[in-house]
């Protein structure tokens, strides 16, 4: 950052410039963000018509919003307040894809069950009600009554309610990564870096951006993460205060997400553990955030969403019996970027690469602050170092099971690998000679980009021809007026079949009862496999009524 600052800034404007000078060309360095966004809309606008340079238009805008954000710095007076201003910034910048995705309704496959939730409380349904979409959402009512609260408050739809919330919540937390980055660091710019790590995590621009409990819990774990580590001495000031934030929030973290709520306990309670390995007692504070949080976990898991341990229980079972697998021969490793459409060769690259360099930079960096940070910011390094680690450990599970389990811990650990890496990075361009200064940019741009790639695939990042069960692809305007006028047509909660888009179009938009194999135990494929009506046909179509 410090090298793209030298090269795009006069050496006038470097020293003590004329203050008037300055400040325009600080206007003039900010319209970099627009034009950042509209580099994005170029990028989906030539998708949509199958114009091959997308991919480079799309990372063009990515490249110009971190020169942006790096010169925007570069000139700022206040250095912390810029840093702040620029992380939520960028974090509403690098939202925009998901949105220009589909910008008149949602068309993820696990933003439908959600939408269906948070409609269904505005039209006076109870809380907790039964989702015929995935039943476990029905468990985990935050997000859908903050949005609909949201929604009621302003007359707005689901769609906009929703959006501002997950789009709130995301700046919230990168503000959160920001300020718990700058007590490791203890540089406005280094902690700035590291919340631009954070945002190059797999799940940022897509995943994480979606209409999913996922994308709210994060930022809250981040929240109470920062506030945790505010009360681990027992010296510290304001602790009340920041306990019963802290607690409010791990409370809507438990009621959020499932996985969510697990990490965040274990990692309060590694906290408390490494405080006192470290002969740093934890406060009785930190002591009763993770004791309540632990028990409130627990107790709404089996009060209230024993069905999660059904829904998530076949999937960690997969990935832990991946590697015995392999060592045994009864499993092989899975083709990565097997998928369809293949995205282009240097992305495919940058996925490989991208991991090497973010091992490269975690290790140095969590080397120096092991030996140069204050001995009370040890208990936030370790914490850090063995959430990031998580990254490094899932990798093998990943590279053998094609399921999204193992990777969910992906966009946790970026928040420990966060400090380490930009440290590293910020390290090479303070300190280091001018070479050093020119590769620390491009790295993490390999990160942004190799990161961006193994997450989503091609048919989640762009948008396509029509392709069945293929989530975005799948999810034309066509099929959502479909859904609409079956609600309109034949009215509600008909029990519907289709293959997994269609089934969930219209178990959301149509407003039916969605019958499937993961929901219903239904051999669904009984109806749509035959090309004709067979005898077989029409009793699945009775039996299921």
């Amino acid at each position: 950052m410090t090298t793209v600052f030298e090269v795009l800034t006069p050496a006038s404007l470097r020293r003590d410039g004329d203050p008037q000078r300055r400040c325009t060309f600080l206007i003039a360095a900010s319209s970099g963000f627009p034009l950042a966004g509209l580099l994005f809309v170029g990028a989906y606008s030539a998708a949509n018509r199958g114009a091959g340079y997308a991919h480079e238009l799309f990372w063009a805008a990515v490249v110009l919003a971190l020169c942006t954000t790096a010169v925007v710095l570069g000139l700022a007076e206040n250095k912390r307040r810029a840093a702040a201003v620029l992380t939520v910034s960028l974090a509403v910048l690098l939202s925009l894809p998901k949105y220009l995705r589909a910008p008149g309704y949602f068309n993820f496959y696990d933003e439908l069950a959600h939408w269906r939730a948070a409609q269904d409380l505005l039209e006076g349904h109870r809380l907790l009600a039964p989702n015929s979409l995935n039943k476990v959402v029905a468990d985990y009512p935050g997000l859908a009554a903050l949005s609909a609260a949201t929604a009621a408050a302003t007359g707005s739809p689901v769609f906009a309610a929703g959006n501002i919330v997950i789009l709130v919540a995301r700046a919230c937390g990168c503000l959160a990564m920001f300020l718990l980055a700058e007590r490791i660091v203890r540089a406005p710019a280094a902690a700035l870096l590291a919340a631009v790590i954070f945002m190059a995590n797999p799940a940022f621009m897509f995943f994480d951006a979606q209409f999913a409990y996922e994308s709210l819990a994060l930022p809250l774990v981040t929240v109470v993460l920062l506030l945790a580590m505010r009360v681990v001495p027992s010296d510290s000031a304001h602790r009340t205060p920041l306990l019963i934030a802290a607690l409010l929030l791990a409370g809507a973290v438990v009621i959020t997400h499932h996985s969510s709520s697990y990490l965040l306990t274990a990692l309060l309670l590694a906290t408390a553990v490494v405080a006192y390995v470290l002969r740093r007692p934890p406060s009785a504070q930190l002591l009763v955030l993770a004791a309540v949080t632990f028990a409130g976990t627990v107790t709404w898991l089996f009060t209230v969403a024993r069905y999660t341990l059904t829904y998530v229980g076949p999937y960690v079972r997969s990935n832990l019996a991946s590697v015995p697998d392999f060592l045994t021969g009864s499993g092989k490793p899975r083709q990565l970027f097997g998928g369809f459409p293949l995205p282009p060769l240097y992305e495919q690259v940058a996925g490989y690469v991208a991991v090497i360099v973010l091992m490269m930079l975690a290790a140095p960096g969590f080397w120096w602050l092991r030996r140069a940070r204050p001995h009370r910011d040890r208990v936030a390094m370790w914490v850090l170092a063995l959430l990031g680690s998580l990254y490094f450990l899932s990798l093998p599970m990943v590279a053998l099971r094609g399921d999204q389990t193992a990777k969910r811990v992906w966009e946790f650990a970026f928040i420990g690998l966060g400090p380490a890496c930009a440290l590293t990075l910020w390290l090479m361009t303070v300190r280091g000679r001018v070479v050093w200064r020119w590769i620390a940019p491009t790295l993490l741009v390999i990160v942004f980009v190799g990161s961006g790639v193994a997450r989503s695939g091609e048919h989640i990042r762009f948008p396509g021809p029509y392709a069945p069960s293929a989530d975005p692809r799948s999810m034309t305007p066509d099929v959502v007026a479909a859904a609409r006028w079956l609600d309109t047509e034949r009215g509600p909660d008909h029990r519907v079949v289709g293959d997994r888009t269609l089934a969930a179009a219209m178990g959301s938009y149509g407003e039916q009862v969605a019958v499937t194999y993961q929901e219903d135990g239904r051999p669904v494929w009984k109806i749509l496999e035959p090309d004709t009506l067979t005898d077989g046909v029409a009793k699945e179509v009775r039996g299921s009524r």
